[in-house]
């Protein structure tokens, strides 16, 4: 259920940013904006503001943005003659190049608004598992080696390990060979010598695989 919701508010987001582009550069162009949506089919809940109605509606799946002019340009009679004063704010008879932008500004947003994130996530860095053991099976060589659950990882081989990735890349990097593994227990560093133990599997192409 979780994971439901989070897709649809991850979904939402994408949906505002993109239809907030064309909303934004039609506004800029002098169009007629007649309803920004979020959703698509019935109407749960809307406002008007100015030319705009702002709405929810009951399908989560998309938005639109519906402008003067296109479209129809009244609910209540979609054939409806626009006057001569209505037709300079209508999309239909802006120029070929507005027309173009607003369309394009759309995907332009979701681009410009995906940099905009992956640079915030870059700027504070990319979160990344501690070194830290979790669980230890009884089968295997850390527990005969006197590993215990809330050991930290520090060295392998005389390399400073930072993260679990890097810790996985030295074990699978070790071809079956001892390791000297530097670990913290309660602020104290301790040292020990541990043979991976060689697993075979097999991928989904049915080829055996061999890790430790």
């Amino acid at each position: 259920m979780s994971s439901t919701v989070s897709a649809i508010v991850v979904l939402g987001v994408l949906i505002f940013v993109h239809e907030l582009g064309h909303f934004l550069v039609a506004k800029f162009s002098g169009v007629r904006v007649l309803k920004f949506s979020l959703g698509f089919g019935p109407k749960l809940c809307g406002i008007c503001i100015g030319d705009t109605e702002y709405l929810i509606s009951a399908i989560p799946l998309g938005g639109y943005v519906k402008m003067l002019g296109e479209g129809g340009n009244n609910d209540d009679d979609p054939d409806a003659e626009l006057s001569d004063a209505e037709k300079s704010f209508s999309y239909e008879y802006k120029s070929p190049w507005i027309r173009l932008a607003i369309i394009i500004a759309g995907p332009l947003a979701n681009i410009l608004f995906a940099a905009v994130v992956f640079s915030i996530v870059y700027l504070f860095g990319v979160p990344s598992l501690s070194p830290v053991i979790g669980e230890v099976n009884h089968e295997m060589p850390a527990f005969a080696a006197g590993l215990h659950p809330g050991d930290k990882i520090v060295a392998i081989n005389g390399k400073k390990i930072d993260d679990w990735e890097h810790l996985s890349a030295a074990v699978r990097a070790s071809g079956g060979l001892e390791l000297d593994i530097d670990y913290e227990r309660d602020a104290t560093l301790l040292k020990v010598k541990i043979i991976p133990e060689q697993i075979e599997t097999k991928s989904i192409f049915g080829e055996n695989e061999i890790s430790y």
